[in-house]
């Protein structure tokens, strides 16, 4: 049964009732007709012969209120673009592949590069903000919508919940971030259960209940990866370049609108992504802080530090131990209510595998706290299209005419 809880700062849409697709498709047909939505998947080539991204076109091939869709891909070579461009042809709607590490893309960023606005960082945050640039480049005002390609529960429902509140005239809403329950048999979403919730408390006991501190923790799902931006709002925000991408981005946001244009909808339970180990493969038995959940792990808290430094807030090796300890302490507390909650909803939990997520977590904070106080650290963001575009004037009509050519 939903709830009608309300955050202090963060405005929350809850799923209250089931209203049909086509009702709803309707009404954003006709509100597109003044802010047309482009969508945004950032795909490895890889997904494009994942079981997910099938699934996706399924649905989008249904979807009438989207104008275009932009996929910003990379890690491809020229046989794998071609064959990208023959899957995605099926989509009804106008679409652009970005070959963000194919021959023409790379020397716009290598013009980037010398103007000193950002090299090449493989990974999301490059390829969303390249995919933000040709949107703007091609005079598109309206929404963003953005989501990723390896959402295996996909339904073009979801997709109209999380349009609706930046497109819906009676609204006035800039940023909407998705939340939603990741679960199956047990519980998934080790990251934001047992990672970014008790750090962000445990940020506020040691540091006080800072505004922006606050607002982060207001999020059911900080991670989620899908959300909608006007265009407006796009153009202002800088671009996180690491896996701190979800948590940067809501900072950027938080700093770039008013609280009130900032919302949260939830889009429904089981969302399925595919799952990370947690730092290392099977045949890496060691974890690290330089792979998978505990790099992730690792980067969110510098992100996060970062992030509080240039609120002013001065950190210490002492405050900065006392974070950490403050973490364990409040996830370790998190285990017994998940288990709790587990039990009465007769799902599988395991204490143990639980406890030594926390540990590996744990690490990497420790990690992310000595590079923050031994080396300093500053947060990887790429610099605005406002900023872009002024400092490369002829770059709008470049980048339109280098994916437009990469797309004949």
């Amino acid at each position: 049964m939903p709830d009608f809880y309300q955050h202090r700062l963060v405005t929350t849409l809850h799923q209250l009732a089931d209203p049909p697709f086509e009702e709803q498709q309707e009404q954003l047909k006709e509100f597109t007709k003044d802010k047309p939505i482009t969508l945004v998947m950032p795909a490895l080539y890889s997904e494009v012969e994942g079981p997910a991204l099938p699934g996706i076109l399924d649905h989008l091939e249904k979807v009438e209120f989207i104008n275009e869709v932009v996929i910003s891909m990379n890690r491809m070579d020229a046989s794998q673009f071609k064959k990208a461009k023959e899957f995605f042809s099926r989509l009804p709607q106008k679409h652009y592949i970005i070959w963000n590490d194919g021959p023409e893309v790379s020397k716009v960023y290598d013009q980037l590069s010398d103007a000193q606005i950002t090299d090449y960082i493989p990974g999301k945050g490059c390829n969303v903000w390249m995919a933000y640039g040709f949107i703007m480049a091609r005079g598109n005002a309206g929404v963003i919508a953005m989501h990723d390609s390896d959402i295996l529960s996909y339904d073009k429902e979801m997709l109209a919940r999380l349009c609706l509140p930046t497109v819906h005239p009676g609204l006035e809403y800039d940023y909407c971030k998705s939340y939603y329950g990741r679960v199956s048999d047990r519980m998934y979403g080790r990251v934001t259960r047992l990672f970014v919730i008790p750090l962000l408390r445990a940020l506020i006991k040691v540091f006080g209940n800072l505004r922006m501190l606050d607002y982060l923790e207001g999020f059911r799902y900080p991670l989620s990866g899908e959300f909608s931006i006007t265009t407006d709002l796009a153009r202002r925000v800088r671009m996180p370049g690491d896996w701190g991408l979800e948590v940067g981005m809501l900072v950027e946001v938080y700093h770039n609108t008013t609280v009130n244009g900032i919302c949260q909808v939830d889009l429904g339970s089981n969302f399925e992504h595919k799952h990370q180990h947690l730092g290392h493969q099977h045949d890496d038995p060691e974890p690290t802080v330089d792979k998978g959940l505990m790099k992730m792990a690792r980067e969110i808290a510098l992100s996060l530090l970062s992030s509080l430094a240039s609120e002013g807030i001065i950190m210490n090796s002492g405050s900065l131990k006392s974070l950490r300890l403050t973490y364990e302490r409040i996830a370790k507390e998190l285990i017994r209510r998940y288990h709790d909650d587990s039990t009465i909803n007769g799902l599988k939990y395991y204490r143990h595998e639980e406890a030594q997520a926390i540990e590996a977590f744990s690490a990497s904070l420790n990690n992310a706290t000595q590079v923050f106080a031994t080396e300093g650290y500053e947060a990887k963001q790429i610099p605005n299209w406002n900023r872009t575009f002024s400092a490369v004037p002829e770059l709008s009509e470049q980048l339109k005419d280098v994916i437009e050519h990469d797309n004949k």
